[in-house]
Parts: structure tokens; C-alpha cells; sequence
């Protein structure tokens, strides 16, 4: 077969492949291994029961989740015959529910089924959502193998590293149709990004658009919303002005917009300069800036990660572009004659270093850091990079109907390695890869996981009926990706 030339652009095939997605709706031992036995359906197939004397089958146990909240997302569970989608709670007493506080948190109003271990004392109270819905109980101990050692033999660390009914591919096809298939995935959804930048930016203007996309990836996870609020109420051509006058001033409008500059330090206050320094610019060029009333529960925070160091990180990196502004400091990067590392080194250099006191602080007053950080970390530049640049960038030269810039950009975004993994790709790689290194992963490869996870994986779990590879042809493919 003749090879084919390397594609230079973004595909959107994959738009004509995912209109095919298949949507669905004892001994004491410790909660882990109960949801292991629940992920692996480690238990007895026969009928099961609720609580409450409906029908239960388990189509899936849904999506394991390492993050806040229920234990399983996107649980299929048929009560009675009926179909329903919703998440999983386990707890080994039926008392957790309420302990936990889950009848108050509105996180749980999804859920569908309480799975136990041991069955509860008779006339006990129905579990409640915060809305006051009732949620059925499953009962898990009568069904459960009685020897729960061999359980916890069988169920091990890696129980939920369960793989897709689409990982059979690779032993029989090799790697290339779910390499292709993930490439396109990954274009995909940078063109998504792009498309949803091109209407903000619209809306706002260019540099307005970066502006909040950096700032929403700064906060990425816990505080993206937090961070997106600051960019919306702080713009950026005001941004621009208070870094032009004086980063530092920039730097304490959004600290004390995100009610993250306190009026007063425990002891004294001229113990740590840059505070004092950044409480003089509020009191002599911030009067009548009013803070946003945000909560910033930090709880699995990592203190590197604080936001904080993000703020200072972002007014910092505005600074650094203010004299041509956001948009176009990027573009004069798009128009050198660079190879992809070394245009994504020049990217980097935008950022700020470990320098100054947020280099070395990760609080107001806590310890000195051993070793200087910079106050936004390599891992989160490179996602800036990929998730921001790269789209906008896209976005631009779609609008200008620069073909060239296009396949420019197509080129970096192809060249690009991978960002820090997040759950959604460390649950999928396995899911569809097995254990097999053969694909390099790569920020598009990731890309493709994660909008595979969204169109195919997420809404059917359980792999029933899905068509993804029934409409992928592996000459179609290399017609289409051009091959390597």
C-alpha cells in the first residue's frame, strides 16, 4: 500500500465516529475491599435484593472515583427491569451514611443505590439525600464469598484497573487502529476547545479570552471556578494596567479580590516584607476594590498548589506580556522559525521562575520552602501550553484563514509531551491499552483518552452494544491520519 502524506491540520473526523456512541442510562474487613468486591462484582450472580424488596442487577458497578464524593459515578443499576444511571455510596454500616454527613451534601444527590456489608438493625431509618429523596440499600454481606481472605487475594490493590471490551483490539489488530483512533479523538477535542475560545473571544476580545482560560487552568481543579470568577471581575485590560504600573500591584488586587490578603499576619506584620509591601499598594491605589466572597476549602491541596502561588504566578506572567499584551506576545512566538521544543521553550519562558518570596513560601508564614518552587509548576505550564495555547492559537488561525499557521500549530500540538496525568487518564490508559507500552503517550494521545472517556466510556461503563470499533477501518484511518 502506497503511503500517504503526514496530515498537516485538525482532522474532525472523529465527529463522524462518535455520532455512533452508545449512551445507556461476616468477618469485619475494611471499606476498600468492599468496593473492591463491588467494582469486580465479586459476589454470588443470583438475584439480588434491596432493603426495600426491589429486583436489583448490576449492568455497572460505574466508575471507580478517587476524588470528593460518591464511591462509584455513573453506576447502571436495573431495578426491578428499569434501567437507571446515577453513582454508588459503600459503606460497611448503614450508619455511615448519615455520620458522613452525605443526607446534607448535596454531592450525593445522585445516587441510586447505598451498598452495605452488614444489614442494619431492624426499623432503621431510610437513607435520605440532602433533597430528601429516599435511596435504596443494598445488602451485600449474604451474597459475598464467606472466605474473605481468598477475597482479598483475589480483589488486590489493582482491582480497578479493569479493562474495556476495546483493549481486545491491540492483541488482534496491533496498536495502530487505537493510536489513530486516539489521535483523532485528540484533535477532536482541541477543535472543541478552540471553537469555545473563538466564542469568548468574540465576546471579549482576544486577550480577555487567554486571559480567563489561563487563569481557569491555574485553578484547575478544586479552584477553576474560583479563578475564572477573579478574571471576569478583575479584566484584563485592567489587569494589564495595574501590572504595567507595578506587577506587585497586580499581584495584590487579585489576593485581595479572592479574599486571600488578610488584613493583619499573627505577630508582626513587618516580619514578612512582601505582605507588608502588598498591604501598603491595597491601602494607597486599591481603595473601593471590593473582595469576591469565595471559600477556599483546601483539604487534598498540595501546599505548592495553593492558590496563593497561582495568583501571584498569573499577575506575574500578565507583567511579563503586558507591554504587547497576552494575544500577541503568543503570536510573536507563533512567527519565529522554530522547531516544536524549541517554540514550547519559549512558551515556558513566558512564565515566572522560582524567585521572590512566593518561590519559597507556599503560606504567609509557614516554613521556608527547602527548595525553591516556581509559584506556577512545570507540569501545570504544560498544561497551560497544550489546553490554552495551543486552542487559541488554533482558534486565530481559523478566523485569519491562515492554512499555514493552521498546520504550524498542528505541528507543536503533535510534537507535544504528555501533561501530569489527572484520574481520568490514569482510569482510561489501562481501560483501553491494557498493560501494553507500545503507544506512546502523549498530550494528544491523553487528549484522545479523555474525549473517548467522554463520548464512549463515561455514559456506558459496562461496554454493552458500544460500536466504537465496529465503524473504525484501519485503511480509512490511514487515509485519513496519514501514516507515520
Amino acid at each position: 500500500m502506497a503511503r500517504t502524506p503526514h496530515r498537516l491540520s485538525f482532522s474532525d473526523r472523529y465527529a463522524r465516529l462518535r455520532a455512533h456512541c452508545a449512551h445507556e442510562a461476616p468477618d469485619r474487613v475494611s471499606e476498600h475491599l468492599v468496593q473492591c468486591a463491588w467494582y469486580d462484582q465479586n459476589f454470588a450472580a443470583g438475584e439480588l435484593r434491596t432493603l426495600e424488596g426491589h429486583r436489583v442487577a448490576v449492568v455497572s458497578p460505574g466508575w471507580w472515583n478517587a476524588q470528593e464524593g460518591p464511591d462509584f459515578r455513573g453506576a447502571q443499576i436495573e431495578f426491578n427491569g428499569a434501567l437507571h444511571a446515577g453513582d454508588v455510596e459503600i459503606h460497611l454500616e448503614h450508619s455511615g451514611w448519615k455520620a458522613h454527613g452525605h443526607h446534607l451534601d448535596t454531592r450525593y444527590d445522585r445516587t441510586v443505590l447505598h451498598v452495605l456489608l452488614h444489614p442494619p438493625a431492624a426499623n432503621t431509618e431510610p437513607v435520605l439525600t440532602s433533597e430528601g429523596r429516599a435511596v435504596p440499600t443494598l445488602v451485600l454481606a449474604p451474597v459475598l464469598p464467606a472466605d474473605f481472605a481468598e477475597l482479598a487475594e483475589e480483589v488486590g490493590p489493582d482491582a480497578e484497573r479493569a479493562w474495556g471490551r476495546c483493549s481486545a483490539l491491540i492483541p488482534e489488530q496491533g496498536t495502530e487502529p487505537v493510536r489513530k483512533f486516539l489521535h483523532l479523538a485528540g484533535e477532536w477535542r482541541m477543535l472543541n476547545k478552540a471553537r469555545a475560545l473563538q466564542r469568548r473571544m468574540d465576546a471579549a476580545g482576544p486577550d480577555q479570552a487567554i486571559y480567563e482560560a489561563v487563569m481557569y487552568a491555574c485553578g484547575f481543579s478544586r479552584f477553576k471556578h474560583h479563578f475564572q470568577a477573579l478574571a471576569r471581575h478583575l479584566p484584563y485590560e485592567r489587569a494589564r494596567q495595574l501590572a504595567q504600573e507595578d506587577p506587585l500591584l497586580l499581584e495584590a488586587a487579585l489576593l485581595h479580590l479572592a479574599a486571600l490578603l488578610p488584613a493583619n499576619l499573627p505577630g508582626e506584620d513587618d516580619a514578612v516584607p512582601h505582605f507588608a509591601r502588598l498591604r501598603s499598594l491595597r491601602r494607597e491605589k486599591l481603595e473601593g476594590l471590593r473582595s469576591l466572597p469565595l471559600e477556599w476549602a483546601r483539604v487534598g491541596v498540595r501546599p505548592v498548589n495553593n492558590p496563593e502561588r497561582r495568583i501571584a504566578g498569573v499577575a506575574r506572567l500578565v507583567g511579563r506580556t503586558a507591554q504587547h499584551g497576552l494575544a500577541e506576545s503568543l503570536e510573536r512566538i507563533w512567527r519565529e522559525d522554530l522547531k516544536p521544543l524549541a517554540r514550547r521553550r519559549e512558551f515556558e519562558a513566558l512564565f515566572p521562575r522560582a524567585a521572590g518570596f512566593w518561590g519559597t513560601h507556599c503560606t504567609w508564614t509557614g516554613k521556608v520552602l527547602k527548595t525553591p518552587a516556581a509559584p506556577i509548576g512545570a507540569g501545570r505550564v504544560r498544561s497551560i501550553i497544550g489546553n490554552v495555547v495551543v486552542p487559541a492559537s488554533l482558534a486565530l488561525a481559523r478566523q485569519a484563514r491562515d492554512r499555514k499557521r493552521e498546520e504550524i500549530v498542528f505541528q507543536f500540538f503533535a510534537a507535544l509531551p504528555k501533561e501530569p496525568d489527572n484520574h481520568i487518564v490514569e482510569r482510561m490508559a489501562p481501560r483501553v491499552l491494557r498493560d501494553t507500552k507500545a503507544i506512546r503517550i502523549t498530550f494528544q494521545v491523553q487528549q484522545g483518552l479523555i474525549q473517548m472517556h467522554q463520548d464512549w466510556c463515561e455514559p456506558n461503563p459496562s461496554c454493552r452494544n458500544c460500536s466504537m470499533f465496529d465503524y473504525l477501518d484501519l485503511s480509512d484511518l490511514e487515509q485519513d491520519c496519514g501514516l507515520e
